[in-house]
This record gives structure tokens, C-alpha cells and sequence, in this order.
């Protein structure tokens, strides 16, 4: 019984350093793209959901370069046809411009799914829905817990928070990175952690470019425009420098005149 303790305890911290080590080598990412950069903040403004939780998200799914995932998710948000027909059936999905994923359009190019704008859009209509169905049921609204309703559903995430996951949980958990040597709570704990790192990672990136816009200001010298009055036209002196120790004229022209201010091109 000893040994087993231990070994948990050690299984434990390997999870927590693997986390910590994850989070402290986190990369910065070249972003999603302005389309899909646009559609994350129409949706986050559109359902009141924060951009940054919403970023975190896409980014953890790796959806947005229509990949496919071992439960046959795709699209922006890795949508299962489960979740997508049932959303594309209330009456929000119906204004998003949600479709039916149907046995002849399914992995298709036309299948619904791939449409990047909805399915960003559709995203944030779904945390939405679960910001509200959390309330109901006294589970934290977090970016985290948004992420794991999305991921393993609402109901799953539910039942893995009061200890009550079914076999068909755990196979869910499993097909999304669950290991075999963990409990339902470390999973949930490794979930969350990955989630913050690429959270951390997709908003890095976002301000990292507003950095480099501002690096790449350009500033331009205001200028003297010439008037043709005599009093406004330029006034010029001679002045005698020194270049290598010998004595050199040189013609100082002082601009006079109104200025134009020229704005900084990015």
C-alpha cells in the first residue's frame, strides 16, 4: 500500500513539473490569420465570451487548418457532427448559417464544418450556452472549465467534476489525450494545464505583433513648404568649420515657413 502511494505521489509530480515546464517553454505562434483572428473577435463580441479564453481555445484544438481529429472533429473549433447538427438545429445556429453535416457532405470540402467564419462563430455561441447551463449547474465559470465542456462536453465535464464519469467518459478522455496511468481528476489537471499554455502562447502572440507594428513606426521629418513671399523664402549663412584641421566654408539654410506634419506609415 506504501509503494502505491509513492508511486502516486511520484506520478503527481511528474505531472505538475511537466506542466510547469510546458508553461515556462511556451513558445510564441505566428497567430491563426487575419480571417480567423477577425472571426474570434466578432464572436467574443457578438456573445459577450472573452477573446482571450476563445483564442486559447482554437489554439488547443489546432482546428483552424481544417485537421481532422481521432473522433472526427474538424473545422476551426474541432466540432464533432454530434455537437454541430445539434447547435445547427437551435435557433442560433440557424442565424449563424448552420448546416446539417450529412453522410454526403461529411469529410468533404462541403461539409459544413469547414466553413471558418461559422464555426469560429459557432464556438462562441456554444460558451455561451454553457456559461448559462454552468450557473444552472453551480460549476465555475473559468477559461478552463469552458475549454473542458467544449472539449469533453457539457454533461462529461459534469459528471468528472462530481466523480461520477461513465465508461463512455472515459473513452472520450482517452481519444483527447487521456493516459492510461490517469485518474479522472489528473486528466482533467492535464487538460487544463496544456490549455493554459497554448492560451498563453495564441495571446502572446497577438501582443507580440502589436510590439513589432510599433517597432516598425517609421518616422518621417516634418517638413517646410517655400512660400513665394521674399519674407518666407529660406535665409541662408555661411559658417567656417574645421574638417581634418583645415578651415572649410559651409552654407547653413534655416527652413522658415509654415510646417506640415506627415503621419507615420506602418
Amino acid at each position: 500500500m506504501a509503494g502505491s502511494y509513492i508511486l502516486m505521489a511520484k506520478l503527481s509530480i511528474s505531472l505538475m513539473i511537466g506542466m510547469v515546464s510546458n508553461t515556462v517553454l511556451a513558445k510564441p505562434f505566428m497567430g491563426f490569420g487575419h480571417d480567423v483572428d477577425s472571426y474570434i473577435q466578432t464572436a467574443a463580441k457578438r456573445y459577450q465570451v472573452s477573446e482571450t479564453m476563445l483564442r486559447g481555445l482554437v489554439k488547443m484544438e489546432n482546428g483552424w487548418l481544417n485537421k481532422l481529429s481521432p473522433t472526427g472533429a474538424t473545422g476551426v473549433g474541432q466540432f464533432t457532427i454530434g455537437t454541430w447538427n445539434w447547435l445547427a438545429g437551435k435557433e442560433e445556429g440557424r442565424a449563424l448559417g448552420m448546416t446539417l453535416v450529412t453522410a454526403r457532405n461529411r469529410g468533404t470540402l462541403a461539409d459544413p464544418r469547414r466553413n471558418k467564419r461559422i464555426n469560429t462563430l459557432a464556438i462562441g455561441a456554444l460558451a455561451r450556452w454553457h456559461i448559462a447551463r454552468f450557473q444552472e449547474l453551480g460549476i465555475r465559470i473559468t477559461d478552463e472549465n469552458l475549454y473542458m465542456a467544449h472539449n469533453i462536453g457539457l454533461d462529461g465535464l459534469h459528471r468528472a467534476l462530481l466523480g461520477r464519469s461513465t465508461k463512455e467518459d472515459i473513452r472520450n478522455m482517452r481519444l483527447n489525450g487521456m493516459k492510461s496511468w490517469m485518474s479522472v481528476r489528473d486528466f482533467l489537471s492535464y487538460q487544463k494545464g496544456r490549455y493554459n499554455m497554448h492560451k498563453y502562447e495564441a495571446n502572446f502572440a497577438q501582443t507580440a505583433r502589436l510590439s513589432s507594428s510599433v517597432k516598425s513606426m517609421r518616422w518621417i521629418e516634418p517638413t517646410a513648404i517655400a512660400k513665394t513671399e521674399p519674407e518666407l523664402q529660406q535665409k541662408s549663412r555661411t559658417e567656417t568649420v574645421m574638417v581634418n584641421n583645415v578651415s572649410s566654408q559651409m552654407r547653413w539654410v534655416e527652413p522658415t515657413g509654415a510646417m506640415v506634419w506627415v503621419e507615420p506609415r506602418y
